[in-house]
């Protein structure tokens, strides 16, 4: 079941109070739901940063790891100075936030290393992951988090397999008499009912999937421009030609003398 995320917020407030924050949470939801500003809600609760601040370079004890590389991934250096920054002691008694937006895009290695965070937590800090793609990460960290599945803002509250679900049940609690015959018609309407939103969650993921790879496809091959292919061109007749060739002395070098197939500039 998704949340709205002013309803998500409100349930982690009440868990705060009563002092039964879980040390992990891993927020999830399509563009649009509401997952950084969820988070932000949620450090500024327990760590008393504005919340507008929790993303900028102003947050105190508030740490956050992202996508950075040329790969689009989060490697595993920034999980170790995530790491050590959990390990120091906060300031006047605020909470340590660590926040990992798009976790589905952790490295292998660096999700291992986020793993014995995950099992082993520092004193006074709550971890929150943030994903739109929660079935790319390993079950050994989804398996440590709380889930909070968000639902896109502005989202129907009602949907049409949520209305028959209603109906059906209050058609249930409205039956005087059960029969066999009854029970199987019920049963036979709930995996109708389980089956339409299981498509519809599929649906729901593919078009997700498809929108990140989009996102983060280095685009296939890129086309050498004819610049390009005649530097390419170059390199290779610089090798293929006696080094003390006339010839070769009046090409343009793009390769290092040393070892020119290594060496060749390819855009």
């Amino acid at each position: 079941m998704a949340f709205s995320r002013d309803t998500a917020f409100n349930l982690l407030r009440r868990t705060h109070e009563q002092n039964r924050l879980a040390h992990a949470y891993l927020i999830s939801g399509p563009p649009g739901s509401g997952k950084q500003r969820l988070a932000a809600e949620l450090a500024s609760l327990v760590n008393g940063t504005a919340s507008s601040d929790v993303f900028s370079a102003r947050a105190r004890d508030i740490f956050v790891a992202q996508p950075e590389s040329k790969s689009r991934r989060i490697v595993i250096e920034q999980i170790r100075d995530l790491e050590h920054a959990l390990q120091m002691r906060a300031s006047n008694g605020r909470r340590k936030v660590a926040i990992v937006s798009d976790a589905d895009r952790l490295q292998p290695q660096a999700a291992n290393a986020f793993l014995k965070t995950l099992e082993e937590p520092p004193k006074d800090s709550l971890l929150l992951l943030l994903s739109a793609l929660p079935e790319a990460l390993p079950e050994t960290i989804l398996s440590r988090c709380i889930a909070i599945p968000l639902a896109p803002e502005g989202h129907p509250k009602n949907k049409a397999e949520e209305k028959k679900l209603v109906k059906l049940l209050q058609q249930t609690v409205c039956e005087q008499s059960w029969s066999i015959q009854y029970a199987y018609r019920l049963a036979q309407e709930f995996q109708r009912l389980l089956r339409a939103v299981r498509e519809q969650i599929k649906s729901e993921t593919d078009q997700a999937l498809k929108q990140e790879e989009t996102r983060y496809s280095p685009g296939g091959l890129m086309c050498f421009d004819r610049a390009t292919a005649s530097s390419v061109a170059i390199c290779q007749m610089q090798e293929r030609k006696p080094a003390n060739s006339q010839a070769d002395s009046r090409l343009p070098k793009f390769c290092g003398a040393s070892n020119a197939s290594k060496n060749c500039a390819i855009i």
